[in-house]
């Protein structure tokens, strides 16, 4: 009986022993897959980060170039602008120097007798 007790004691001895080794193999996969997945999220983490400073790149660069064509159609608009404000101007100008010295006095009496309220003007109304 005593053999067969200190059978069971060496078989539960090497039972612990086969469970703790499977135990430690175990615990060193699960480090080496923690380790393996602490590398891929730090390999996507900035896979993720170079991919959105590529987006930010090409936004800005978008955005630079939408800036220079707005910044373009504003000064032809206001190049146009001043065009068409000398050309009226020039049109103005041209008509009164068709105005012979007659009309130019006639128009300057007119004038006056409104300011002053003369008979005879609408300003005296």
């Amino acid at each position: 009986m005593a053999a067969k007790r200190r059978d069971d004691g060496e078989r539960a001895d090497a039972d612990a022993k086969s469970k703790l080794s499977r135990l430690l193999e175990t615990e060193l996969e699960l480090e080496a897959m923690l380790k393996q997945a602490k590398q891929e999220a730090k390999r996507l983490v900035e896979l993720a980060e170079s991919a959105a400073e590529n987006r930010v790149r090409q936004f800005e660069l978008q955005l630079e170039a939408e800036e220079a064509i707005v910044r373009d159609r504003i000064a032809r608009e206001r190049d146009q602008a001043i065009d068409s404000i000398r050309e009226e101007a020039r049109r103005e100008s041209d008509q009164l120097d068709e105005l012979d010295d007659a009309k130019v006095n006639e128009l300057a009496s007119y004038v006056l007798d409104l300011l002053l309220g003369r008979p005879g003007s609408r300003g005296s109304d």
